[in-house]
């Protein structure tokens, strides 16, 4: 294997000191050192030659910067065929390349301690850290009182900055329109897992829901995105006149696997049973398709969550939430 070149064979090769070839590749900050473009040229020249590459360890213990940001979520693995999961790496990458910065992936355990997962995030890889987790995760607590600079994406934080949808606005829209279209008795489905997102979305809904004069059910279990319950399945089994006429879903993930779930049982959309999303996604699943829901520009949410990072790790104070417009989009399910 060839040796690596380094600072000294370029010194040497030009004839000129090490503090010299340093200042020329950049690393003379203050401005303390002159060197004519000549002699730049040469040097620079010269480090083509010996395909010269700085290395990044030194010269991050210089600036004290890694120019790596990290992504973590307790949310599980990031799978790439989730089309929620492509809007936020998808995001966040193009983020990173419009600031020259890398992003690194860090991975979830379930069963590891969160001491050991805020020092694995601590320990100097990263200048920055993107969170994408649950309020009650207890990993956001202890981060908010670690050095690392942080922003949330999508589920809103209190203590830490975060980037997210207009969740109230969205769920106003949704509310209006279904309300316009004759539905008075409203069915909405939550997710397994507590989150601020689908709990904002859940009380702007029911606000002005109640407000035009129309009622809300949620299930009195705590249900999968998948499949119905029990009490879901009853209310269905009733007459029109007696059941839920509208679903709205939480997400788009879950009124999706309903759509699905309605199409093998024979109920008719939006005959039988409006449905209605949020986030704005497709679907892998097969003849679903044109949904009303409520879009999200989430990749460029997640995208904006990278230059407010950049701000944070300079030390500059960034808005406690950021909130972007979310646009209602009529389909054919509701």
């Amino acid at each position: 294997m060839s040796r690596v070149s380094t600072i000294k064979d370029i010194a040497a090769r030009v004839g000129v000191s090490t503090a010299t070839v340093s200042a020329a590749l950049g690393k003379n900050p203050a401005g303390t050192i002159r060197v004519s473009a000549a002699t730049r040229q040469r040097i620079q020249e010269a480090a083509n030659a010996l395909n010269y590459r700085p290395n990044s360890i030194a010269r991050s213990l210089r600036s004290k910067r890694t120019n790596i940001i990290g992504l973590y979520t307790s949310h599980g693995y990031l799978n790439p065929h989730v089309s929620f999961t492509a809007q936020i790496v998808g995001g966040l990458h193009k983020g990173c390349d419009e600031n020259g910065l890398d992003l690194l992936l860090h991975s979830f355990h379930a069963d590891r301690p969160v001491e050991a997962v805020v020092s694995e995030l601590i320990d100097g890889q990263i200048d920055g850290l993107i969170l994408y987790t649950a309020a009650h995760d207890p990993l956001a607590e202890k981060l908010k009182t670690a050095s690392l600079p942080i922003v949330v994406i999508v589920d809103a934080i209190e203590g830490l900055p975060s980037v997210t949808a207009d969740d109230a606005d969205g769920m106003r829209q949704l509310a209006g329109y279904l309300w316009g279209r004759g539905h008075r008795h409203i069915w909405f489905r939550m997710p397994v897992r507590e989150l601020a997102s689908a709990s904002a979305r859940l009380a702007a809904f029911k606000q002005e829901a109640h407000a035009l004069g129309m009622r809300v059910d949620t299930s009195d279990r705590v249900i999968t995105h998948e499949h119905p319950t029990f009490d879901e399945l009853e209310w269905l089994s009733k007459p029109r006149a007696q059941r839920p006429t509208a679903a709205v879903c939480w997400n788009d993930l879950t009124a999706y696997h309903l759509l699905e779930y309605c199409r093998n049982a024979g109920i008719r959309v939006p005959e039988d049973l409006a449905v209605a999303g949020f986030d704005g996604l497709p679907t892998l699943i097969p003849g679903i398709v044109n949904l009303t829901t409520v879009w999200v520009p989430w990749a460029d949410v997640v995208r904006a969550a990278v230059p407010l990072l950049i701000q944070r790790i300079e030390g500059k104070k960034i808005p406690d939430v950021t909130t972007f417009p979310v646009e209602f989009v009529q389909g054919a399910t509701a």
